[in-house]
């Protein structure tokens, strides 16, 4: 007789699980997974050694250790409150976890405990992230053991944990939330007070501005973990079992995880994965903002009125005709039109710009007066600031039949569209210069005379991404460079570099946002007013080389069809000369032969 055990719930799901992997597995070549671990491990070592050679600075020899202990666990305190709060509003919005729409509609329907089914997508979903994080600040943490006290090897140690704290904090915020049903202004008001709560200790200590109970902060036991490489207090436990009843919490209250946010994140995160594939940044990043349920206000935070079309006025028997069409838009509709996009904006997405603007300005500052690592934080920051600044043009670049339909020249509406984003991208760089001043006030002069420049040069790569993805024109669409139908002839790399190709075409819009760093560097090196004259005109070339090539982009891929299909008509009447002329040669010896 069958043991009944062999088809109990949890072997069952074991077996289903078991075969979809194999499934899922069965026909990966081990030849690919050899390579990306060689391209994870080769990018990987570049990154620790460039690390490692830059890393010198980041700790002051002027800060002592006891002021280290004094002023760090504050401050990496923010990190975990950030965590927390992240957590929160990311279980508010339907995650963290995610599975496939199968399990969704067929394992969690059926009748097992859905506790146990949610069970080991929780525990993978804590394991990757702790992994993630551990791995990177242990590699950082003995890296920065070269400055301070302490061994490699307890500062290695004291980052991994410190790394796990945070990948529980943010996991375990994150499935409590969603499993209570927290509501999303709820969410973001409890992680709103509890980090800005942190900021503000930090900042008030690390200026000896504050002292007594306005020195405790809600995360700095936890961020006091990351200092165990040379001091262990016995009250940091407290952190570390706060952050284990959060992952013990988010086990016992898996089972309350909701089936509708699980199916639709289940989907989204499927798209997420292959655009991430293809390097789709524009798709990645309108995924992110539908995983938030992020969507653009109905009407605007300030209402435009628009001034009515005056009709033509009569000076004599004649009317004054107009100057232009009424199917062609004007510069100042076009105006009108980006400002209002603009100002849809939710109030998601502008606070997210206000903490990128933020970060941007603070990693600028510190990779002055520190390390030059922070300029790839930097880069990063101003990047997506000038991705989620460029609505209006992302708006139109999505809607190509709307654009082909008005009778104007679309490399001119394009670059009109920028006018209002690069309005906020202004504020944005103010915002940033803000932030730097504020950290350090000698910065204050330089920061505000090249925030504004800085912010446009570092939305070059978004700028060129978002204009990319419009449709190609019909003879550029239908028609290589051959001749041949698009995608027909054969590619100028070999198989074995497409990978590599494809690694440059997808980092090539954020190493166009390098502009912006080269100031900062360059003002790390020589900080006086000349410097700031030549970054100014530097970035001013750039700025419009990127608007000239805005307008000019369609144009260009016409002509260079044009000059290839001219020269192959060349080529075939010469060829065609040629064939002529040795077939009359050869016919005229031919009969002198005979004669």
């Amino acid at each position: 007789m069958v043991d009944e055990a062999e088809y109990s719930d949890a072997s069952t799901l074991r077996d289903l699980r078991q075969v979809r992997r194999e499934i899922r597995l069965g026909d990966t070549e081990w030849f690919d997974v050899l390579y990306r671990v060689y391209l994870f491990a080769l990018v990987g070592g570049i990154a620790v050694v460039f690390a490692s050679d830059s890393i010198k600075g980041i700790v002051d020899e002027a800060v002592t250790t006891v002021e280290l202990l004094t002023k760090g666990p504050s401050i990496a305190g923010v990190a975990a409150a950030v965590a927390f709060a992240v957590g929160l509003r990311n279980g508010a919005d339907g995650g963290p976890v995610s599975i496939e729409p199968a399990d969704v509609r067929h394992v969690l329907l059926a009748p097992i405990s859905r506790r146990r089914v949610l069970l080991r997508p929780i525990v993978q979903r804590l394991r990757s992230v702790a992994f993630g994080v551990a791995m990177v600040l242990g590699v950082l943490g003995q890296l920065v053991a070269r400055e301070i006290d302490g061994s490699r090897a307890a500062w290695a140690a004291s980052g991994a944990l410190f790394g796990c704290l945070l990948a529980a904090l943010y996991v375990g915020a994150a499935v409590v939330s969603h499993a209570l049903g927290v509501a999303r202004w709820a969410a973001s008001l409890i992680g709103g007070i509890g980090t800005t709560w942190q900021i503000a200790v930090a900042w008030g200590i690390w200026h000896d501005a504050t002292d007594g109970l306005a020195r405790i902060g809600p995360a700095n036991l936890a961020g006091s973990v990351l200092f165990w490489g040379i001091r262990q207090r016995g009250i940091d436990v407290i952190a570390l079992a706060v952050a284990l009843t959060l992952v013990v919490a988010a086990l016992a209250l898996g089972g309350r995880l909701r089936l509708d946010p699980l199916e639709r994140r289940g989907q989204l995160v499927s798209q997420l994965r292959f655009a991430a594939t293809v390097q789709d940044i524009r798709t990645v990043v309108a995924l992110r903002r539908q995983l938030r349920a992020e969507t653009v206000r109905a009407r605007p935070w300030i209402q435009i009125r628009r001034r009515p079309s005056q009709p033509a006025v009569s000076t004599g028997s004649t009317p004054r005709r107009p100057r232009r069409s009424a199917s062609v838009p004007s510069a100042r509709f076009i105006w009108t039109r980006g400002v209002v996009s603009i100002m849809r904006l939710p109030l998601g997405r502008l606070a997210r710009l206000v903490a990128l603007a933020c970060i941007a300005g603070a990693s600028a500052s510190a990779s002055i007066t520190a390390t030059p690592l922070l300029l790839i934080v930097f880069v990063l920051a101003v990047f997506l600031v000038g991705v989620e600044s460029l609505e209006p043009l992302a708006q139109e670049v999505d809607h190509p039949d709307l654009t082909d339909a008005v009778p104007y020249d679309r490399g001119r509406l394009f670059a009109r569209l920028l006018g209002a984003p690069a309005l906020l991208l202004a504020v944005a760089g103010l915002v940033g210069a803000a932030t730097a001043s504020l950290l350090e006030p000698t910065h204050a002069a330089a920061a505000f005379a090249l925030a504004i420049p800085l912010a446009w040069a570092g939305a070059i790569g978004a700028v060129v991404t978002t204009v990319r993805d419009a449709p190609d024109l019909p003879i550029v669409a239908t028609t290589s460079l051959f001749g041949g139908n698009q995608g027909g002839d054969s590619p100028f790399a070999l198989p074995e570099f497409a990978g590599f190709n494809s690694l440059i075409t997808g980092a090539m819009p954020i190493i166009l946002s390098t502009t912006a760093a080269v100031p900062v560097f360059a003002m790390r090196a020589q900080p006086d007013v000349s410097t700031v004259w030549r970054s100014l005109l530097g970035v001013t070339l750039c700025l419009v080389a990127l608007v000239f090539w805005v307008i000019r982009r369609d144009r260009w891929a016409v002509a260079v069809r044009e000059f290839f299909a001219a020269g192959r008509t060349d080529l075939a009447t010469t060829g065609n000369a040629t064939g002529n002329a040795t077939e009359s040669t050869t016919g005229n010896a031919t009969g002198s032969t005979d004669a």
